[in-house]
């Protein structure tokens, strides 16, 4: 799962990603409203969550969130906000926000909520997934082949849910870069190779069943 976050105070913003990913998300931040508009609207199919600060340079977090949801884009979005009036309030869910926290707040309730607006998209997506074998977790974040626990790091099993949940369709390096790294990563680089072989290793590593298939070229599929 992958959180934007966009907050003009950087401190704050690197302390959020910091958190989020010891949870085992992937985070990108960007502290201007108007850097972190443009980014959302070109970029909003690869953001599960936005958490987003309400008064910040060039763009509120008002306007932000108002232009987001008049571009049809429905990606749930957490306002943080110092205002605590009910007239912010309604203004703020009036204008297409999901949820709001009043600062200073708590990061743990901060990460219940983002995992509430996760248990509740517009389709919604199953706790327990299986793939031939395979039976993964989301929730406890386990993952079982053949009846016998797989010891996983949080980006192998982020890989590992992505690919299970997009079962017998090829799947772009590309895309599985965007969806799993943050915006940092070096594209040309081989960490998504890297990554799939950690995989293969521990859950195909006989490799008579190739649950993970290369397509040459393009990416990869896991085939069920």
């Amino acid at each position: 799962m992958k959180i934007l976050i966009i907050e003009d105070n950087e401190k704050m913003a690197s302390l959020l990603k910091k958190g989020f990913e010891r949870e085992g998300f992937t985070a990108d931040y960007l502290t201007d409203g108007e850097a972190g508009e443009r980014h959302l609207l070109m970029n909003h199919q690869d953001y599960d969550v936005v958490v987003l600060d309400l008064m910040m340079p060039k763009k509120s977090g008002y306007e932000v969130c108002e232009d987001i949801r008049k571009a049809k884009i429905s990606t749930p979005i957490i306002v943080l906000t110092a205002k605590d009036s009910v007239e912010d309030k309604i203004t703020l869910l009036n204008l297409g926000a999901d949820d709001y926290m009043v600062k200073p707040f708590s990061f743990e309730e901060l990460l219940a909520r983002v995992r509430a607006l996760l248990r509740r998209p517009e389709e919604t997506l199953p706790v327990i997934l299986e793939a031939g074998p395979l039976v993964l977790n989301s929730t406890t974040r386990k993952v079982a082949c053949k009846g016998k626990d797989i010891p996983l790091t949080l980006k192998e099993f982020a890989l590992l849910e992505f690919l299970m949940r997009n079962p017998n369709a090829i799947v772009e390096r590309e895309k599985i870069i965007t969806s799993i790294w943050d915006f940092d990563v070096d594209v040309f680089n081989n960490v998504v190779d890297v990554y799939i072989n950690k995989l293969r290793n521990k859950i195909d590593g006989d490799r008579r069943s190739n649950l993970i298939e290369t397509v040459r070229g393009i990416g990869y599929r896991l085939n069920v």
